[in-house]
């Protein structure tokens, strides 16, 4: 599994080119009953098509998935790549309303001519590589409209709140620092106004009822402190070094990594912590001397069950008495395990994953691109199936909120 999935600007901006029916519902977390038990080892192994149900980006088309079969419902974009190019999987590419009725994106407009084979990619600090932009779809309407240009990383609250990112500067430049402030709108006719009156490299996650969680970049690294905003410049500092696992079904906790090997189950109220696990010599509920590293961001929580992604495969955690690791499943089929997985009930869970066999971009300048595809699998019978691939720039994605 690579080191990181938010992967770099160098990485992501540039990466190699790469109805009828029943209801569809948009993927969150929520309360369950007694959770199934589960097999402590064991890998998930791909069985071919069986896709669950949910609604999903396959490049630049809206996709409701049912039964196993795709049904386009809009083209999204206009025009543009349908991707996360400053965020990989740190937050979704997109998310929905509570009803699913307004999709809310990101897009990527790439500036830049790259050569594969020179150093740098044939660019100079302060070339410009591209546009990131916001972009809501209105499934009633029927219409899909610019929200921001120069904007990225949104997040849609029950309440139909909008927050996303927008920066200094419209165009994003070769080795310049993005830095942005977040802005938030009441609906999606409301007025934008700034909640950081200073600027920085803010990252909007996810609500937890009218408080947003944000990331901060902190200077010359990749790590992110994570705050909670509970209005304009309303801060308070939730965890340094940190970012969120999984959000609580009601809102009132996050799992977070922080210094990437504790594990902390927070209070969002103050930031109390109720329970920790130290990945590296924690007691853990797997009988093996084997245990992740480090848990990815972008999981999912469901009743007393959290699943992410590691880097031995998909980790399931169990909160009822504490917190431990219940289960370790290794994904053979899938080079980077399944990323940002969503508990849809007890024991399945849909993700998306990079499937096998890279295609090199150049003469070792850049990372190699990777087929991508949506995937479901069933955690009992150990058992995934995976999608039709896309290319690397052209994502499968379901489309999950973790506001609450």
């Amino acid at each position: 599994m690579r080191s990181k999935h938010r992967a770099s600007l160098a990485v992501l901006a540039v990466a190699a080119a790469a109805g009828i029916g029943g209801a569809v519902t948009v993927a969150v977390g929520g309360g369950s009953p007694e959770p199934s038990a589960l097999a402590t080892r064991g890998e998930l192994l791909s069985t071919g098509a069986g896709l669950g149900q949910g609604l999903a980006l396959d490049g630049s088309r809206l996709v409701a998935s049912e039964a196993g079969a795709q049904r386009e419902l809009a083209e999204l974009g206009g025009g543009e790549e349908v991707i996360a190019a400053l965020t990989g999987a740190l937050v979704p590419v997109a998310t929905a309303s509570a009803d699913g009725s307004l999709i809310v994106y990101s897009t990527w407009r790439q500036l830049a001519v790259l050569d594969y084979d020179a150093p740098g990619l044939g660019l100079e600090v302060g070339d410009p590589v591209g546009v990131p932009s916001v972009r809501a779809y209105d499934r009633e309407k029927g219409v899909d409209a610019l929200l921001a240009g120069g904007a990225y990383a949104p997040a849609v609250s029950k309440a139909g709140a909008i927050a996303y990112a927008v920066g200094d500067e419209e165009t994003v430049r070769q080795n310049v620092d993005y830095t942005s402030r977040v802005v938030v709108r009441n609906s999606l006719e409301g007025e934008p106004r700034e909640w950081t009156s200073k600027s920085a490299r803010y990252f909007p996650y996810a609500w937890v009822d009218d408080s947003l969680l944000v990331y901060q970049a902190l200077q010359d690294s990749e790590a992110t402190d994570l705050y909670v905003y509970r209005g304009p410049d309303d801060a308070t500092l939730l965890a340094p070094e940190a970012y969120v696992i999984a959000v609580s079904p009601d809102g009132s906790r996050v799992l977070a990594s922080v210094g990437r090997r504790m594990l902390e189950v927070l209070r969002v109220a103050d930031g109390a912590i109720e329970s920790s696990l130290a990945l590296d010599g924690g007691a853990v509920a797997v009988d093996s001397p084997t245990t992740p590293h480090a848990l990815m961001y972008s999981g999912s929580w469901r009743g007393d069950r959290i699943v992410a992604s590691s880097d031995l495969g998909l980790v399931v955690l169990n909160v009822e008495e504490g917190l431990r690791i219940e289960s370790i499943l290794a994904t053979p089929d899938y080079p980077h395990g399944i990323i940002e997985p969503v508990l849809v009930d007890d024991t399945h869970v849909n993700g998306w994953a990079d499937l096998p066999d890279p295609k090199p971009v150049g003469k070792g300048t850049s990372e190699p691109a990777y087929d991508n595809a949506l995937v479901t699998c069933d955690l009992v019978e150990r058992t995934c199936a995976t999608g039709e691939p896309n290319p690397a720039r052209e994502w499968a994605r379901w489309i999950a909120n973790p506001s609450r």
